[in-house]
Order: structure tokens, then sequence, then C-alpha cells
């Protein structure tokens, strides 16, 4: 064998080398990537999820129930007034007349002392009620509704806000194929629509802040 031709299988044999090395290499570090991405965008996404939670508990104090349209909820944060209302806990006595007697009572007396937005009384001043409209990094809306479930013969209202992985990470899936992969079905979530519930399904994450 000469020379060129030991060179020549040398040369393949580094390349097929380097080839398979870059291959390992690549398995290894995407989903370590994909994952410090990840950390960062589902923290950005669930504090925005949290925040129209705080926003429809407050729509539905005002309308007796939750809102179903993300930009009538948005719109309500950012135009919406709340009532400041002062609670007093009070008695009185008054003649019962089964029992022939007077008897006291405990009664509760609520005075509306004025108005305050929306936006200040949930989130503070400065807060910008249009950040809650949109998944953070994209152009997408966040997907909601709202309805009533009965439980225990009692109707209860219900709302559900979600934000698919695959809207989330649309612009690094096909970076991170295979990592992304195993979650490219999956959803963040707060509330239900065949549950009681107000929680997200990421609050036992990392990002859980209750």
């Amino acid at each position: 064998m000469n020379s060129k031709v030991q060179l020549g299988i040398k040369v393949v044999l580094i390349l097929l080398s380097t080839y398979f090395t870059y291959r390992i290499y690549n398995s290894i570090m995407q989903p370590i990537k994909f994952q410090r991405i990840e950390r960062v965008r589902i923290c950005d996404v669930t504090e925005k999820l949290e925040n129209i939670r705080e926003a429809q508990l407050a729509y539905k104090t005002e309308n007796g129930a939750f809102c179903s349209d993300i930009n009538e909820l948005v719109a309500f944060v950012d135009t919406g007034v709340i009532n400041i209302i002062e609670r007093k806990d009070t008695s009185f006595m008054y003649y019962d007349k089964v029992y022939q007697k007077e008897m006291n009572k405990d009664s509760v007396m609520l005075r509306v002392l004025g108005q305050e937005p929306v936006a200040v009384q949930l989130f503070g001043d400065g807060f910008d009620a249009q950040t809650m409209l949109r998944i953070p990094g994209t152009d997408s809306l966040f997907t909601m509704n709202a309805g009533k479930i009965n439980k225990n013969a009692v109707d209860v209202a219900t709302f559900e806000v979600s934000a698919p992985y695959a809207t989330v990470f649309a612009d690094v899936a096909d970076s991170y194929p295979q990592a992304f992969s195993k979650v490219a079905n999956e959803a963040l979530t707060i509330g239900s629509l065949t549950e009681p519930t107000i929680s997200g399904n990421y609050e036992n994450t990392y990002c859980k802040s209750e």
C-alpha cells in the first residue's frame, strides 16, 4: 500500500471520526441547550398565565362569571374599574317572635368608597394590559375559554387558558428536533373547563411562585 493510499485512508478515518464525534456531542448537548431555552420561556409564559388568572378572578367578581375571550379580558384590565369596598362586621338586637325574646344577629355592612382602575388594583401603576394578550415571544394569542360545570349539585364557573408548546417553541423546534419531540404535544395551562380549579399544570416546577 503506497503512501498516498495510506494518507487517503487516514483522512477518511479522521473525517468519519470527526463526524461521529459531532453526532454524539450534538445528541448529548441538544437536550441540554433546549432545556435552557425551555426554562426561560416556561417562566415567561407562566408569569402571563398567572396575570390572566388574577384578571379572571377580578372579572368574575365584577361580572359574576369568568371571561371567555382574551381580547375582552385585556380590555377589562386596560379600561375597567373596580369598586373599593369597605367591609365592617357588626351586630344588632332584634325581637324573635318564635323564642319571644331579644336575640343578637350578626351582620356585615358593605360601603363603596370609590373606584380604582383594574390594572392599578391588580398589578400596580404602569402595567401594560396588552402584555397579557399574546404568548411571550410569539404573535399568537393565548387560547382561552370559560363555562360552567355542576359539582355536587352546584353550578361552578370555570375557565381555562393554554399556551401550546408547539407555539411557545415554534422558532426553535427545527433546531432541537429530538428534544422538542418529547414535549411537542404538551401545553402550559391554567384553570380547567372540567374541574373546579384555577391552578396551573406547571405549579410543581421551578416557576412555581405561590
